[in-house]
């Protein structure tokens, strides 16, 4: 009996090798390896990053006292543009003045020569001195023969004979006094000189030719200080002008030589000089439905003897009529095209995008005035829109890439304090990954 229970576990044992299948055991052994992992992944749930907000720069919407300015493409115009001509025909002498420079009034400018009309101012001097030896000689006859007349001596006949010679001799010295003037004009003409102060331009005749009077343009002048400036005002615009003009906008009239304009130089600084408008044509042009507008300004002569303003030259011109107190102003950048107008993105205090339709008006020192659609203190985005869209939450950022000073909040805040308000979504943890909101809500 004891022999066979001995024999009994090892025959157990034997039985139960056989009936174990080696595949069995590694399906078993895999089991119990994803029942020891799946405990571990429920209790780390894997999320999606949540993306950062985009990055914006703002500025807040300012108030000012804005001039109202109405720009117009110009055009400066001399005030004065001659031709010297000559009066009298002869020959070139002397050229007084350098080509392109500036001449001051009655400055010689040409000489002709004088010599053939020195010889007829002295022929009419001579001419003259002959009829007043006449005049004495019938002035003397005159008296003789009327003597005799009075004693019965003399004829009727040769009396009237002495008087009519006496009054053709004073005919004469009247004619010859004429060509005298006429002779001393003809030689001052012989010296062409400036009519007026000015800028004179290339000679096209030089010593030695001949010149026709009345008809060889020798040069011309033209007056630069001041200038004109010449531009164009469409209808509309011009309703504009006369309705501010009239004191609508301002509370005040103002006369049309009151009304100022100021021009913006090539490289885009403004004139140093304010000009007036003196003329405003009294119809409209109606092959372009515009009405021409005109204004002198100064153009004085720098030390290198040059202006800034040239003839021809167009110029950006900028109408003043009067100014509005507490105007909104936005940066240029600000104010997006639009099929629906013109749009301005705002950020409101929960850092979120808001699409607002404005009402633009004049640009003032790079800055729009913006006349609806905006309050004053509003942050408007002025770099980052296209990557923006309506109820969208954005990061704030200075456009400088620095903090300003704590003046500049008109709440009295520095604006790093609302810049950390408005950080990302999703915060980078320690080991360098974004960290979904719910677990940082729920603490883990």
């Amino acid at each position: 009996m004891k022999v066979l229970e001995n024999n009994f576990p090892a025959a157990n044992s034997m039985r139960s090798r056989k009936t174990l299948n080696p595949s069995h055991v590694a399906n078993a052994c895999l089991v119990f390896l994803l029942l020891a992992i799946l405990p571990g992944c429920k209790s780390e749930p894997v999320s999606k990053p949540v993306p950062k907000p985009p990055q914006v720069s703002v500025t807040e919407v300012t108030q000012a006292t804005v001039p109202i300015i109405y720009p117009f493409s110009g055009t400066v115009q001399a005030v004065k543009y001659v031709d010297i001509i000559p009066r009298v025909t002869g020959y070139i002498t002397q050229r007084k003045f350098v080509e392109g420079s500036l001449v001051q009034q009655d400055q010689l400018l040409y000489e002709i020569d004088p010599r053939p009309f020195q010889a007829a101012l002295d022929g009419a001097q001579a001419d003259l001195t002959r009829s007043e030896a006449q005049l004495t000689l019938w002035t003397g006859e005159v008296k003789r023969y009327t003597d005799l007349a009075k004693q019965g001596a003399g004829s009727e006949q040769q009396k009237e004979e002495a008087v009519a010679k006496e009054a053709e001799t004073k005919a004469n010295i009247e004619q010859d006094k004429a060509n005298i003037e006429t002779a001393k004009l003809n030689l001052e003409y012989t010296k062409l000189t400036a009519p007026f102060k000015g800028r004179i331009q290339n000679t096209k005749r030089n010593v030695g030719q001949l010149v026709e009077a009345e008809t060889t343009v020798l040069t011309s002048l033209v007056q630069i200080d001041p200038i004109y400036v010449e531009f164009k005002v469409t209808r509309n615009e011009l309703f504009d002008m006369q309705r501010a003009a009239s004191g609508s906008l301002t509370g005040q009239k103002i006369d049309i030589s009151n009304i100022k304009f100021k021009l913006l130089l090539p490289n885009g600084q403004e004139y140093s000089h304010v000009g007036t408008l003196d003329y405003m044509s009294s119809e409209i042009n109606p092959a372009t439905d515009t009405l021409m507008v005109r204004g002198v300004i100064a153009n004085p002569a720098d030390k290198a003897n040059s202006e800034s303003l040239i003839s021809g030259q167009y110029v950006p011109v900028r109408v003043i009529l009067g100014e509005t107190p507490n105007s909104l102003l936005v940066p240029k950048a600000a104010v997006v095209e639009s099929q629906l107008g013109e749009q301005i993105y705002v950020v409101n205090d929960a850092s979120q995008v808001e699409i607002r339709n404005v009402t633009v008006g004049t640009l003032y020192k790079e800055q729009y005035v913006i006349t609806s659609g905006l309050k004053l203190g509003e942050k408007v985005i002025v770099e980052g829109t296209q990557k923006v869209r309506a109820g969208m939450n954005v990061t704030i950022q200075n456009p400088t890439n620095s903090t300003p000073p704590p003046s500049a909040n008109p709440a009295g805040q520095p604006t790093q304090q609302k810049t950390e308000k408005a950080k990302p979504v999703a915060e980078p943890n320690e080991t360098g990954t974004e960290k979904p909101v719910a677990n940082e809500a729920s603490g883990k």
